[in-house]
């Protein structure tokens, strides 16, 4: 898989920027969220193969868009004249940065498939879902203080097992 998906990121991580750029009017925030649309892809993979990997990916990248809209609304143009921005320094990382995160996400996704099936999927569900834990506990039958063990063992194992800059 991780290959698939080193793949998948080298071959459409630019049109993903692309798409978000033009959705948000902003390079970096496209470039930030970009990778995003990764995480969520190899955490999200359902149980059979996605027949369409490029539009799944295009899918999840138009949600981002949305969530990332709404939770900052537009915030009026401002004006600047182009003679003073001659001295201002791009905040675009360097290629090392975008190597070191790709290591990074291969990691973090490798720890993340290492955990226990359920332990693994009440914290994919919670982290990324965004799945309360009281519904967790519901859908599960069992105690709120069960699924936050869960966490807990989840959260303990990647920071046991993933070494971020």
């Amino acid at each position: 898989m991780a290959n698939a998906i080193t793949g998948l990121y080298i071959e459409h991580i630019g049109e993903i920027r692309r798409f978000l750029a033009r959705r948000l009017s902003c390079v970096e925030a496209a470039a930030e969220l970009a990778h995003e649309v990764f995480i969520r892809y190899m955490v999200s993979q359902p149980q059979s193969p996605v027949q369409n990997p490029r539009a799944f990916l295009f899918r999840i990248a138009g949600n981002i868009a949305i969530d990332h809209i709404r939770a900052n609304p537009q915030k009026p143009w401002q004006s600047v004249d182009i003679a003073d921005c001659t001295e201002l320094v791009s905040d675009y990382p360097e290629p090392e940065r975008f190597a070191i995160a790709r290591q990074q996400l291969d990691q973090l996704r490798r720890a993340i498939e290492a955990l226990p099936p359920k332990c693994r999927e009440i914290f994919i569900r919670h982290k990324f879902d965004g799945l309360p834990q009281a519904e967790l506990a519901r859908e599960y039958a069992v105690t709120v203080n069960a699924i936050e063990k869960h966490l807990v063992r989840a959260l303990v194992h990647l920071r046991l097992n993933v070494a971020l800059a």
